[in-house]
């Protein structure tokens, strides 16, 4: 039996495409990585928030909380939405709360599910394999830049779709994955290099933002882990077995 594959290239676009199986949240510049590089750095859990209020609260609940709001970290905050500040020695044995400005705002509005699985290149390989696995159709979520696409979102959208659709147990019937498979083509040989010769904002953030810089360097590496975070009830991401 073949499942269905289909990608939403930004936020705005979610509410016309079906709903329902595994979704893949996207947000590789920079939350899904940071989350992915907190859990496997040891962190218990992380929860998201659509507001940083909400976030602020939890501190009383013993949580470090982290995000950014246009790449700035947000007052009261410890941590950017960083995946180079995610290290054990930082985050071991912590919960977490995030707010970002893209990846747990495109969470916020993801209505219906059978699974939620966060995807990047650090762990891209335990996600197929963990996507390989299930009996659902796929959807994969770009969280894209400021509610439109980004490169590096759809690149890796394409990459997973790729990988998914070579193993002849998935088909599409949606244009965005042709387009994303063609823009991942164009791209795998060198995707850092790709994203910052083609994403008009990516390359001169990170000339002016040496962290971002720092950031977009890690991010960029294939397989670094061999974890999936998922979420276990609503916005709380862990990994499991």
């Amino acid at each position: 039996m073949t499942r269905n594959i289909d990608i939403v290239p930004a936020p705005p676009l979610y509410q016309y495409h079906a709903k329902g199986g595994t979704v893949v949240l996207i947000d590789v510049l920079r939350f899904t990585s940071t989350l992915t590089t907190a859990l496997a750095n040891g962190a218990l859990w992380a929860e998201t928030f659509a507001a940083p209020e909400k976030a602020l609260a939890k501190r009383d609940e013993g949580y470090i909380v982290a995000g950014e709001k246009n790449g700035i970290v947000l007052d009261g905050f410890l941590y950017n939405n960083s995946p180079v500040s995610m290290t054990r020695e930082n985050i071991g044995g912590r919960k977490l709360a995030f707010v970002t400005t893209n990846g747990t705002y495109m969470r916020s509005l993801i209505e219906e599910y059978d699974a939620i699985y966060a995807g990047c290149f650090l762990n891209v390989s335990a996600l197929i394999d963990r996507l390989l696995q299930g009996g659902n159709d796929i959807q994969l979520v770009c969280s894209g830049t400021q509610n439109r696409l980004s490169t590096d979102d759809f690149v890796f959208a394409g990459m997973v779709a790729d990988r998914l659709l070579a193993t002849g147990q998935f088909v599409y019937n949606n244009d965005s994955v042709a387009l994303a498979r063609t823009l991942y083509q164009c791209a795998k040989d060198d995707i850092k290099t790709f994203i910052l010769n083609h994403s008009p904002k990516t390359r001169p953030f990170c000339e002016t933002h040496e962290h971002y810089r720092k950031d977009l360097e890690f991010a960029m590496q294939v397989d670094l882990y061999d974890v999936v975070p998922e979420e276990e009830s609503p916005f709380k991401f862990v990994l499991k077995p």
